[in-house]
């Protein structure tokens, strides 16, 4: 209460002392909470690295005890935080409706002027907004959200009484020209989609009243625009992207067709959504890929992206050395993620690593990540540390695509011009097949869950249906489910996110085409022991985290707007020269 009697004050008094107390007052209050909102947020990530690491419903479970933790929210912890043990556990300052409203006519006064001061001050209203619902009703969609998401994580699912983990299940897929298993295993999914869809559209319509409850269309509109980004404009990027790969995407799935009809032994008019892999499988011809993974074979990934990022002057060795980059012992983790815990000071990666191009790939995003976090200036406020996920996952990208990428390879392996030729052959055959399959499905995923939001009561089958065949010319299944969409695992979560990826993709390719321009002298120049990238990447971009507005971080950095042309290229075998045509 103390702080709406200061504001009301503040509104007594002339323009510039308003200003200038409101502005004493929201510093006051950052300083006085933001160790507590540190500690929060390390508690709740190192609760979900644990969740990664065992699947333990325990750890599921103190997951949701500290999102809605709401008796005594906002005291001080005198505990001393034990990352390894979580001993402690901190209040969720975020849920105290008194700061809340604080924050809101702070917001609503426009009294603060300083652009720091004013970008910290929609973190927290940001932060806070999440839990300024009643209690139960909070209480009950946080729940509905996590159940779901544990319901597809570790997902194992029984087919002819045996069960099946996720990555089992890919390997099944991947490796079988029996149709009788695809369809067992396509079956399996679509009835675990059909038992959870009803929820699904549940949580959809639970955020959309919340969204609703602060003025906003549906929730759609507050996760983007709560996050820098117009939908218009989204929409708008997402379009250019998709008329610029429609007619190569349909050439090179025709060539696709042709390939899985004699695989299978059916017409290509017969194919279904279960005959294609999804975007973690190759659709190169094995020969292809097994060349590929051949480069890896007597490589360790682990050690290569860490003598790299060595090389360009942007060490990770310290975060691989806390990271879990093993498989499971019960076979049920598949999954890739960083958890920044505290920045520099803890940063854990989770994968598995095998020596081949998949296992090279994801240690690039990942110590690209890594490198990220680890050079976010420390003058940078706490609430502004954490950069924008289009510029994160960007970067991530840019690094993940070195492993295919025949400059960065030529090096790497030391190639003679023969094999130089062959590899950028495969090179180039992976851009424009398997990324282009990639980014085609991202569009489907990303429109749907605009539209589910829009309509949840729509009929959500016929939807995706449609998407599918329009933007990957896949044909819809005889019998026909309304709940088919659900058989996605992320969708479990419509977080209104998937259309980031594909904002990612674009900045990835136009950094690329930055450096590859501006940074490195000729086309003869490596990536390797480039310290000239590192020192780039930390100044122009790294140091900010998220100080400065996405859009705006991107055009300082490369010269120019976020442009669609440089990844399109990328995908198509185009020339960057034409990137404004």
């Amino acid at each position: 209460m103390k702080y709406l009697l200061l504001i009301m004050l503040v509104l007594s008094v002339s323009c510039l002392n308003e200003k200038q107390q409101s502005e004493m007052i929201l510093r006051h209050y950052i300083d006085k909470n933001v160790e507590m909102i540190r500690n929060f947020r390390m508690e709740y990530t190192v609760t979900l690295w644990n969740i990664n690491l065992s699947g333990n419903e325990r750890d599921y479970k103190k997951l949701q005890e500290l999102e809605l933790d709401f008796n005594n929210s906002n005291q001080n912890s005198t505990n001393h935080f034990s990352p390894d043990k979580i001993t402690t556990f901190t209040k969720n300052v975020f849920s105290n409706e008194k700061d809340f409203q604080f924050l809101r006519k702070l917001k609503n006064s426009g009294l603060i002027a300083d652009t720091v001061l004013k970008r910290q001050l929609s973190v927290l209203y940001q932060s806070f907004m999440g839990s300024q619902v009643e209690a139960d009703r909070y209480k009950k969609m946080r729940f509905s959200e996590s159940d779901l998401w544990q319901s597809f994580s570790g997902v194992s699912l029984v087919i002819d009484n045996k069960n099946f983990s996720g990555a089992q299940l890919d390997s099944l897929r991947k490796n079988t020209a029996d149709i009788t298993i695809l369809k067992k295993v396509h079956e399996a999914y679509r009835e675990k989609g059909k038992q959870i869809a009803g929820d699904i559209i549940k949580m959809v319509k639970a955020r959309n009243e919340f969204a609703l409850s602060f003025g906003y269309t549906d929730y759609y509109q507050l996760a983007l625009e709560t996050k820098d980004q117009i939908p218009e404009k989204i929409k708008t990027l997402l379009d250019d992207i998709e008329g610029k790969t429609h007619d190569p995407f349909f050439e090179a799935k025709s060539m696709i067709d042709k390939i899985l009809a004699k695989r299978y032994h059916i017409s290509i008019a017969q194919l279904r959504a279960y005959h294609y892999n999804d975007e973690r499988i190759s659709y190169l011809p094995r020969k292809f890929s097994d060349k590929m993974d051949s480069l890896y074979r007597d490589k360790d990934p682990v050690q290569l992206a860490s003598e790299f990022f060595d090389g360009i002057g942007l060490p990770v060795q310290d975060v691989i050395d806390r990271s879990n980059l093993n498989s499971r012992k019960d076979g049920k983790f598949a999954g890739t993620n960083i958890f920044n815990i505290d920045f520099r000071n803890d940063l854990r990666m989770i994968a598995t690593v095998n020596n081949n191009l998949d296992g090279m790939r994801k240690m690039m995003h990942l110590c690209g990540h890594a490198s990220h976090y680890k050079n976010i200036a420390d003058t940078i406020p706490y609430l502004l540390k954490d950069p924008n996920s289009v510029v994160a996952e960007g970067i991530a990208s840019f690094f993940e695509n070195m492993a295919s990428n025949n400059r960065w390879l030529k090096r790497e392996f030391d190639m003679d011009s023969v094999s130089n030729r062959e590899f950028q052959l495969f090179c180039m055959h992976f851009m424009q097949v398997d990324r282009l399959f990639r980014c085609r499905r991202l569009l489907v995923k990303s429109i749907f869950e605009r539209e589910i939001y829009r309509d949840p009561n729509q009929n959500l089958g016929k939807l995706w249906y449609k998407l599918n065949e329009q933007y990957l010319g896949i044909r819809p299944p005889e019998d026909q489910q309304e709940t088919d969409w659900a058989t996605t695992s992320y969708f479990t979560g419509f977080s209104c996110n998937v259309h980031n990826f594909i904002l990612a993709d674009l900045f990835a390719g136009q950094l690329q085409h930055y450096i590859e321009k501006n940074i490195l002298s000729d086309k003869n120049t490596p990536y390797q022991n480039n310290r000239a990238m590192g020192d780039y990447l930390v100044a122009r971009l790294y140091k900010n985290g998220d100080l400065i507005p996405w859009e705006q971080l991107i055009e300082r950095a490369t010269g120019e707007p976020l442009n669609t042309q440089y990844f399109a290229n990328y995908l198509t075998g185009g020339n960057d020269e034409d990137q404004n045509d």
